[in-house]
C-alpha cells in the first residue's frame, strides 16, 4: 500500500509530529496501529519504566533475608531476591488471572504486576557482584548497571567485555579504563570520551587508534602529542611528567585546559563511525538507522533507537536492547528477542506482548515474570488454540475500551504502558538522567516523586580534607565516609552525599595513579552525561566561514571546496545552536582532520 506523510498532534506534549510512509510499513508489517504520541514523549514513557541507580535496604518477602532492591520498604510491589526469584519455589503463572472484558487492559495489567514477585535486582549468570543490576555474566563487579562479561568493574553503565576499569558509561572492550564515555577498545586510558583504539593516554576526545597522547581532540592514529602538538618521544616523555594526574590539582587544570581546546577546535555535526544511510548521533558499525543515538555493532534498518545495539535488526523505539534481536517495538532492556512488541526487561522471547520480566517464552500477552511458558494470557495459561481466538478480541477490546489517565490521555492498543503505572517515581527512574526535572516540575507534570530516605551515617572526612595527591592516601582512607561535594546542596543528580573507597579501588586509583575523587558516583556519572549530546536533533548549517569558523576561534588548515566563500551545507545534529561548539559538515570536518 502507497502511504503519504500524516502529520499528527502528539497526546502528550500537544506537538506536531510527522508518521513517514516508512513508518506506516513497519507498522503495518507488525500490526500495530500507528503511534499517539510523537517520539520523545514515547522514549520518556520508556525511560519510567527503567530503574538503574537508585537502591534500597530491604527484606526479600519470599525469605525475609536482608538485600539491596530498586524497590523502596513502602513499595506496594512484591519483592524477592534473586535467589528466591530464580528459585523453584513459585511460578508466575500461579498468579493468573481472567481476562475481565469489564476492565481495561491496563488496569488489569497493572493490578497483576502488583502481585507478581519483582526481582530485587535483575541479575544473571554472575558472581561476586554488589549493588548491580540489569547485568548478564559479570564477576566481582561493584555498583555496575546493564553491563555484559565484563570483570573487576566498579561504578560503570553497560561495560561490555570490560576488565579493570572504574568510572566508565558505554565502553566495549577496555581493560584499566578511568572516566570513559562511549569509548571502546582503549588500554591504560583516562578521561577519554567517543575515543577508541588509544594505549597509555588521557584527556581525549574523539580520538581513534592514538597511543601516549594526552589533552587532545579529533586526532587520527597519532602518538606523543600533548593539547595536539606534536612532540619527539624523548620530548613527550619529558613533558609528560608535568601532568601528574595523581595529583587532584593538576587533573583540574589539565581539565580546563582539555576544554579550552574542546571548544576552539570544530566537531563533527555527528559522531559517526562506519556507518551508512544513517541519521542520529553516537552511531557506530550500524547502516540504515533514522533518529537514532548512541548504537553500535550490527544496528540495521531501524528507527528512534536509544543505547541499543549488538546485531538489533527492523526494530522501532527500543531502549537499551538488542543482542540479536529482531521485529523489537516499543521495547525496554530486552535482548535476543522476536516479534516483542511493548515489553520491557526480558529476554529469549517470540510473539510476545505487553509484558514484563519474560524470560525464554513465547505467545504471550499482557504477562509478567514468568519463563520458559508460552500460550499465556495475563499470567493464566492456555492452549494454543484458546489463546488464538482469545487475543484478536482482546486487542479489539483495548481499541473500545481504552484506558484514559488522570490528564486525559488514552492509551489503547499500539500505545506504551500509562506513565502512572510505573512502579518508580520520576527521579528514581531512568528518565532523570536524560530528561532532569526538579521536584516542583515533576508535580507540575502530574508524575511522582520519592523523597529519598534519610541517611543515617556519619560523614568522617570532608572532601576539602583529602590528600592532593594519590601517593599520600594510606589505607585508612577505607574507614572514611568521605562526604560528596556536592554534598546533596541544590543537586539534582541522585547525590548520595557521601561515599567510600573500597580496597580494590584504592588498588586501581594507586596502580593508574588516579588522583582520589571527591564526588559521590551518582554525581561522577551525572558529569560524564554532560558531556553528551541529548537524543534530539536540530537543523543547522556548517559554521565553517570560509578560512576560518564562524566565530573565529578555529583557522581552517587547508583550503576546503568551497574556497574562500561560506560552506552552505546543512544537516541534522544533535548540538542545538544555543551551544559553543564548533560544529562543521562532514566535508569540512574530513578537510581538516581525516
Amino acid at each position: 500500500m502507497d502511504y503519504k506523510p500524516q502529520n499528527v498532534i502528539c497526546q502528550n506534549c500537544k506537538t506536531q509530529f510527522t508518521i513517514e510512509p516508512e513508518d506506516f510499513n513497519f507498522y503495518e508489517k507488525i500490526k500495530v496501529p500507528p503511534p499517539t504520541f510523537c517520539p520523545e514523549c514515547r522514549l520518556t514513557g520508556r525511560l519510567l519504566n527503567i530503574m538503574e541507580r537508585t537502591l534500597y535496604n530491604d527484606i526479600c518477602d519470599n525469605c525475609g533475608k536482608k538485600i539491596i532492591s530498586h524497590f523502596s520498604p513502602e513499595t506496594s510491589y512484591k519483592v524477592f531476591c534473586s535467589s528466591c526469584w530464580w528459585g523453584d519455589s513459585w511460578d508466575g503463572t500461579e498468579y493468573g488471572k481472567d481476562y475481565d472484558f469489564n476492565k481495561t487492559f491496563f488496569e488489569q495489567f497493572h493490578e497483576l504486576r502488583k502481585i507478581v514477585p519483582c526481582q530485587a535486582m535483575n541479575m544473571k549468570n554472575s558472581t561476586d557482584c554488589k549493588y548491580c543490576s540489569g547485568i548478564d555474566r559479570c564477576k566481582n563487579c561493584v555498583y555496575v548497571f546493564s553491563g555484559l562479561q565484563s570483570i573487576n568493574c566498579y561504578y560503570c553503565v553497560t561495560p561490555i567485555f570490560v576488565k579493570d576499569s572504574i568510572d566508565s558509561d558505554f565502553i566495549i572492550n577496555g581493560d584499566h579504563v578511568y572516566e570513559a564515555f562511549n569509548s571502546n577498545q582503549n588500554y591504560n586510558t583516562k578521561f577519554a570520551y567517543f575515543s577508541d583504539g588509544s594505549l597509555d593516554s588521557a584527556f581525549l576526545f574523539n580520538c581513534l587508534g592514538c597511543s601516549n597522547c594526552f589533552g587532545c581532540v579529533n586526532l587520527r592514529n597519532q602518538k606523543y602529542c600533548i593539547f595536539n602538538k606534536q612532540y619527539s618521544k624523548e620530548e613527550y616523555q619529558k613533558e609528560i611528567q608535568k601532568w601528574d594526574l595523581g595529583d587532584y590539582k593538576i587533573v583540574q587544570k589539565a581539565e580546563q585546559e582539555f576544554m579550552k581546546l574542546f571548544y576552539k577546535t570544530p566537531k563533527h555535526f555527528a559522531n559517526i563511525i562506519n556507518s551508512t544511510n544513517v541519521i542520529g548521533d553516537n552511531i557506530k558499525n550500524s547502516r540504515n538507522c533514522k533518529i537514532c543515538f548512541s548504537v553500535f555493532n550490527g544496528v540495521e534498518n531501524c528507527k528512534y533507537i536509544f543505547y541499543s545495539g549488538l546485531l538489533l535488526k527492523d526494530s522501532y523505539d527500543v531502549t537499551l536492547g538488542g543482542d540479536t534481536s529482531e521485529l523489537l517495538y516499543q521495547a525496554t532492556g530486552s535482548t535476543r528477542c522476536q516479534k516483542a512488541f511493548f515489553v520491557r526487561a526480558s529476554s529469549n522471547l517470540v510473539d510476545v506482548e505487553y509484558s514484563e520480566n519474560l524470560y525464554n517464552c513465547s505467545n504471550c500477552f499482557g504477562c509478567a515474570k514468568l519463563r520458559h511458558k508460552k500460550y499465556c494470557i495475563l499470567n493464566k495459561q492456555y492452549s494454543k488454540e484458546e489463546y488464538k481466538k482469545l487475543i484478536p478480541k482482546i486487542k479489539e477490546h483495548m481499541m473500545n475500551v481504552p484506558y484514559k489517565d488522570k490528564d486525559g490521555r488514552i492509551y489503547k492498543y499500539g500505545d506504551y504502558f500509562p506513565p502512572e503505572h510505573s512502579m518508580w517515581a520520576y527521579n528514581e527512574s531512568l528518565i532523570q538522567q536524560y530528561f532532569p526535572l526538579k521536584k516542583e516540575e515533576v508535580k507540575k507534570c502530574n508524575f511522582s516523586w520519592h523523597n529519598p530516605p534519610e541517611r543515617d551515617y556519619q560523614i568522617t572526612l570532608k572532601t576539602k580534607d583529602l590528600p592532593n595527591h594519590i601517593k599520600d592516601v594510606d589505607d585508612s582512607v577505607l574507614n572514611e565516609i568521605i562526604e560528596c561535594e556536592h554534598n546533596g546542596k541544590e543537586c539534582n543528580q541522585q547525590c548520595s552525599t557521601a561515599f567510600r573507597i573500597l580496597p580494590n579501588e584504592l588498588q586501581f586509583y594507586r596502580q593508574m595513579n588516579i588522583t582520589l575523587p571527591r564526588l559521590c558516583p551518582n554525581c561522577r556519572h551525572y558529569e560524564r552525561l554532560k558531556k553528551i549530546n541529548p537524543p534530539k536533533l536540530w537543523h543547522r548549517k556548517c559554521m565553517c566561514n570560509g578560512v576560518e569558523s564562524y566565530n573565529k576561534e578555529y583557522k581552517n588548515t587547508i583550503k576546503h571546496s568551497h574556497g574562500d566563500s561560506p560552506c552552505m551545507n546543512e544537516f541534522e545534529t544533535a548540538i542545538s545552536d544555543e551551544r559553543r561548539e564548533i560544529v562543521y559538515c562532514k566535508k569540512c570536518y574530513q578537510a581538516e582532520f581525516v
